[in-house]
This record gives C-alpha cells, structure tokens and sequence, in this order.
C-alpha cells in the first residue's frame, strides 16, 4: 500500500513539473512572439521611408514613439490582468496578437495605406508586452516546488533578443518576393537584410511579417489554451503591492532611475537607430543595425558577471561614464555628418552608437545585480516589472526628441541632453550606493 502510494506520489510530482515546464515555455514564447510583433515598427518605419508613401520624418519618428507608448502602457497593464486572468493569459495574449496579426496582414495588403491606418496598426502593437508580468511571476516560484526557478536575467533578456531578432527578420521576410502576396508599396531607395542588398524598385511585402507571426500566435493561443485546460495547478504566490513600494522605499526610485538611464537609452537608441541613419547617412542601414542589440546580447551577461566579482554599484558607475563618452562622441560625429560631408561620418557614428548600446546594457545588467541586493526576492520582481516600464519610455521620448531636433537640423543636441542624464545618474548611483557609510554600499 506504501508502495503504491509513493508511486501516486511521485506520478503527481512528475505531472506537476510537466505541466509547469509546458506553461513556462508557452509563456515565453507568447512574451518573445510579442515583444518582436512590438519590435518590428523600429523597422517596418526604414522600409515606409524607402517607400512610395511620401510619410515626413515627424511622421515616420512618430509611430515608433506611438509603438513605444503602446509597449510602455502593455507592459503596466499586464500587471493588472496577470492576477486576473492567471492561467490563462498566454492563450488570450496569443489570441489579441493573432487577431493583431490578422489586421496587419489585411491592411498591408490594402491598395492604399493611410497614415491614419499606421497610428491604428503602430498603438496596437504593443499588446505582447502584457507578458512581462506572467513570466517574471515565473522568477519567484518556490524552489522547492519548481527546482529550477526562471532567471530575471532570461525575462529581461527577451527583451534584447527580441529586438535582435525582429531587426534581423522583418527586412529579409518583407523583401521575400512570393506570388500569391501582393502590396501596394515599392522601394523607391535600395534596402537589404543581412543575406543581401536589395534593389530600388521592388514590392516591399510588410504583410509576410504579419502572416507568419499570425501563424505562429495561431500555434501558440491552441496550445497555451490546451495547457491552461489539462492544468489544475494554482500557484500561490505572496501578493506585493507597488503602491507602498514606491511610496515607502526609496531604492525603488534610485533603482528606476539608474534602470532607465541603462536599459532605456538601450531600448530608445534601439528603436530610432535605424531611422536616424537612413535620414542622416541614407545608406542601406537595414544591412547593418541587427548589431546594437546582438552586442547587447552579449554586453548584458557580462556585466551582470563583473558585478558579481567587483559590485554592481561600481559597474554601474564605470558604464555611467563610458556611455558619457560615447555619447560625446556620437554627438560629435552627427553634428560633422549634418555640416560636413556626411559620407565620412557613417562609419565613426554607427561604432560611437554601438559602444554607446554595448555599455548601456553593460550597465543594465550591473543595476539588476544591484536591485537583487538591494531587494527580497519577493519584491524585485514587481520592481523590475516598473523599472522596466518607465525604460520603455525611452522608445517614446527618443523618436520625439529627434523629430523636433531633425526640424532644425541640430540633432547633435539629443546628446547633450543624455549626457547630462548620465551626470545626474553618475551622482546618484555615487552618493547612495558608493558611499560606505550609506544603507547599500556597492551592492
């Protein structure tokens, strides 16, 4: 009878595990999905410009700030619903991004596209990012339940990867010339993807994005919904209130300051880069601008592994400074490039704006080790969730910065404006965190 019992057991423990790998993986798979659905207007904005729409700079720049805005207010949002829908939030997720999908494909496909229709496609973009809040649940699941817990390292490097990947796959899908698709837009400037230079006068078919992405949020809502079905699981997990976290404990300020100095210069340069070299230089940049967030990639676990051996407070301020200097730099090099011969320039400013990703996700990875010290388990993930999303307010503000900066043909200025927002982070994150009298010293 013990035997038997201890069988039932360990059967139970095997099922449970099963169906909580199933649901962390759908989970992250509806995150990556979406968070490169939302990514993809940082190019699908370089390919209208080369286009036959005739849409202004202020135009373009605006529909990135639109999609950023809309991934922001996403990604606080899903924080309401997580513990609303539970379970079953992936399936329903997965099912807003295929009907987003499914109009994408319909509009671009259209004879005409209005600018009105691209604002529409552009704040409903972002929907994907609700994600975040179910798959940073997923990092303070009990290791004696779940043996090995999710990383806030991995959830917030999807991020990173998904904007590697929807900058490396959106231009070689919309310049993938099939019969059966048709679209209204023509390149009336060459382009190109990371295989190959492509040649002004070809269809760009922004609707073979939204058809493949249909099909695989298709997969996902079927599955997620199976899984949500076969579960009969609830996890528990303590309740944290945001509220009284930022109304009593100011480190999650200092923390949201230092996060969104790091992590949101990396996701607004990310999300402008490739229109501002096309205005500025007016190169082919869809070949090259794949590299600010693969050097991400890799610039993220580094720093979070010397913040391990030489504190995260004290990366955090070595990064602060490097990316004063590449910003100097790249401020340098764009205002030469607008009053000299632009040519020269490209190549000075593209690597000044890679150094400039590289050390801010450098930095980012350090803040993070900080705000594990600096936090319980408990609480980073919510503070993360917030941090995050006050980050993503930089895909806002950048492309309207430039807009009114590209106005009067002084771009250089964006810099200066950063660089005395790494000041002020190069002050705070000394006084609080490297002080050794403070409450944290290089945490």
């Amino acid at each position: 009878m013990g035997k038997v019992s201890q069988a039932n057991t360990m059967s139970d423990v095997r099922d449970y595990l099963g169906s909580r790998a199933l649901s962390r993986g759908l989970t992250l798979s509806v995150l990556l999905l979406g968070v490169t659905f939302w990514a993809s207007w940082s190019v699908i904005v370089v390919l209208l410009a080369k286009s036959n729409l005739n849409l202004s700079p202020v135009q373009l720049l605006s529909l990135v700030a639109i999609a950023g805005a809309s991934g922001a207010v996403s990604k606080l949002l899903g924080t309401l619903l997580v513990n609303i829908l539970g379970r079953w939030m992936p399936t329903v997720i997965a099912t807003l991004m295929l009907l987003m999908s499914i109009i994408s494909y319909v509009q671009f496909s259209a004879v005409q596209l209005s600018y009105p229709i691209l604002v529409a496609l552009a704040a409903g973009s972002g929907m994907g990012c609700m994600m975040f809040a179910p798959a940073f649940d997923l990092t303070r699941q009990s290791k004696v339940m779940i043996p090995l817990p999710l990383s806030m390292s991995l959830v917030i490097g999807m991020m990173i990867f998904s904007l590697f990947l929807a900058q490396l796959v959106v231009p070689l899908l919309a310049t993938w010339q099939l019969a059966a698709v048709d679209s209204a837009l023509i390149l009336e400037r060459s382009s190109g993807h990371f295989f190959a230079r492509i040649e002004a006068g070809q269809t760009i078919l922004l609707n073979n994005f939204s058809f493949v992405w249909a099909i695989l949020f298709g997969l996902t809502a079927i599955l997620s919904a199976a899984a949500a079905l076969l579960s009969n699981h609830k996890q528990s997990l303590p309740k944290v209130t945001l509220r009284k976290l930022l109304a009593h404990n100011g480190h999650v300020w200092y923390c949201s300051i230092l996060y969104n100095m790091t992590f949101g210069s990396f996701i607004g340069f990310t999300m402008a880069l490739p229109l501002m070299l096309e205005f500025v230089f007016g190169y082919s940049t869809l070949i090259l601008v794949w590299m600010g967030p693969f050097i991400a990639l890799l610039a993220r676990p580094f720093g979070r592994w010397l913040a391990t051996i030489f504190g995260g407070a004290l990366i955090t301020q070595v990064s602060l400074l490097l990316m004063m200097i590449f910003g100097a730099l790249a401020g340098r090099y764009m205002y030469f490039a607008q009053h000299g011969a632009t040519e020269l320039y490209f190549e000075p400013f593209f690597i000044s704006m890679l150094g400039l990703i590289f050390t801010s996700a450098l930095g980012n990875g350090s803040v993070v080790v900080s705000m594990t010290k600096v936090f319980p388990r408990t609480y980073t993930h919510r503070v993360l969730i917030w941090a995050g999303t006050i980050a993503m307010l930089g895909a806002v503000y950048l492309p309207l910065r430039f807009a009114w900066a590209l106005q009067s043909q002084n771009m250089d200025t964006v810099y200066i404006d950063f660089i005395v927002f790494y000041v002020i982070g190069l002050l705070l994150n000394g006084f609080v965190y490297l002080r050794r009298r403070g409450q944290f010293y290089n945490p």
